[in-house]
């Protein structure tokens, strides 16, 4: 074939070495590219060689790269469409075109051969010295942008296969950046095993000399090193991530066995205070009353007053009439039986007077609106919520007065305990936040309760006093 200069194109706008093959009876070639210029340039140089010969081509692009060859064979002053009239220059768009040939999403054999077979048939026909053609095709690149690797090589087998039927110069195009991932490296060799010729980017093929080339092939092995590292650095970052999930996801279900652990625990706990408060106030506390009325009635009987012993009955009595109370107030403390009884807002006011009796602390009790029942397990909860907060008030705090509000919505029941001494440190708290941390049994208790019920502790404390807030859904 014989290969006429396209008036206005010289060598110094085509690419060196050989970026196109030249023009025999028959070839494959690849093109990767980084820039549309580049592409253009030498693709003008292809189609443009071919027509002014008097060759036939066929391009199968995109509309950008359709209109950028087109301006750039004007440019250079061929008249294209002359040699589109005379059936040489055949341009198609490579998206409708390869929408023709795919069937259920894989290139069809049969409708490749009928569709491009006879456009090449038609270019031969109208080509002036006889069947010679050029074609260059974007369906494989298309294709491959699309993720349809394996579609793209089968299209690229299909030309090779009309290449053994027709004689035609093919030349196809790929984008570089297409083959980014690592896991392109063996797709990439496909490719390029099904052409005949292989033509670098233009970062290469803009090499002027020689030397320049060694270096930069010098400089991609230099970089396939890196990469190599970088992939075994990736490789044992993505096993020490593995084995954190695996030792995380242990982590959890070491904690949620825990808390299971825990609400079991508390749950016994409860059942166990109930328990003993029953025992004393209705064993040994029914023991007590005996012995003082035994007591009482042995005073009474006694004819002869002696003197020396009264003190001692009396004393007896008051021990009695004291451990009496005591083993009621424990009783009470360990379970209050009016809990059960008479519900929460009574089992707090009870236990107000008594704490403040006891610790010389002032409690005031706001009730916002009816209480009424809800289910024992909130009853408990917010119960204990109150005796643990209050424990901690008289013994941390240094307060004298503590403001007890209870508050019920349609589905949630809310106690706040307030005081105005001299706060929680700030390090306390932030440990209360972490499951880790150091946070006194009470807190963590209390944390706990909630968290069994799927409720929500908040512990607000500066210097001007705490405020304990508690809420969990009622019924």
């Amino acid at each position: 074939m014989s290969t006429a200069k396209i008036p206005g194109i010289d060598s110094t706008s085509v690419p060196p070495n050989g970026q196109i093959p030249g023009h025999d009876h028959s070839g494959h070639s690849v093109q990767f590219y980084s820039q549309d210029t580049f592409l253009l340039d030498g693709l003008s140089r292809f189609v443009g060689t071919a027509l002014v010969a008097g060759d036939a081509a066929i391009v199968l692009a995109t509309r950008a790269h359709r209109e950028g060859l087109e301006s750039r064979l004007q440019v250079h002053g061929l008249n294209t469409a002359r040699a589109a009239s005379q059936g040489r220059y055949i341009v198609l768009d490579a998206a409708e075109t390869l929408a023709k040939i795919m069937v259920e999403g894989f290139p069809d054999g049969t409708c490749f051969r009928e569709i491009i077979g006879n456009l090449v048939i038609q270019a031969q026909t109208a080509a002036e010295h006889g069947p010679r053609v050029v074609a260059f095709g974007e369906m494989v690149a298309l294709l491959w942008e699309d993720g349809k690797h394996d579609a793209a090589i089968r299209l690229e087998q299909l030309w090779n296969e009309l290449g053994k039927e027709h004689s035609f110069i093919l030349h196809c195009a790929y984008p570089i950046r297409c083959f980014a991932q690592e896991n392109h490296a063996a797709l990439f060799l496909k490719i390029c095993t099904e052409h005949s010729e292989v033509i670098p980017s233009d970062t290469y093929t803009a090499l002027e000399n020689k030397q320049d080339r060694r270096r930069n092939i010098a400089q991609l092995q230099q970089k396939e090193q890196a990469h190599d590292a970088l992939r075994e650095t990736k490789i044992r970052l993505e096993t020490e991530i593995t084995e954190r999930i695996g030792a995380e996801r242990k982590l959890r279900a070491s904690e949620r066995s825990l808390r299971e652990l825990s609400g079991r625990l508390m749950k016994i706990q409860d059942e166990e205070r109930r328990h003993l408060g029953r025992e004393l106030h209705d064993s040994i506390g029914q023991y007590l009353a005996v012995l003082k009325m035994g007591l009482d009635g042995l005073k009474a009987d006694k004819k002869s007053p002696d003197v020396s012993a009264a003190p001692q009955f009396a004393e007896c009595l008051r021990l009695v009439d004291q451990t009496i109370t005591e083993v009621r107030t424990m009783s009470y403390l360990l379970y209050p039986p009016m809990l059960e009884e008479m519900g929460l807002e009574t089992a707090i006011s009870w236990y107000l007077d008594g704490f403040s009796k006891r610790s010389g602390v002032l409690a005031t009790f706001h009730v916002l609106n009816a209480v009424g029942r809800v289910q024992r397990d909130a009853e408990l909860a917010i119960f204990r919520i109150l005796q643990e907060s209050l424990t901690n008030l008289h013994r941390h705090s240094g307060s004298s007065t503590a403001q007890v509000r209870l508050l019920r919505t349609s589905n949630e029941l809310t106690i706040e305990i307030s005081d105005q001494g001299k706060g929680i440190r700030a390090e306390v708290l932030e440990s209360a936040q972490d499951d880790g941390g150091t946070i006194g049994v009470g807190l963590r208790g209390m944390t706990e309760r909630m968290r069994q019920l799927g409720g929500k502790l908040e512990v607000v404390s500066s210097t001007a006093g705490t405020t304990v807030r508690a809420t969990v859904a009622c019924q």
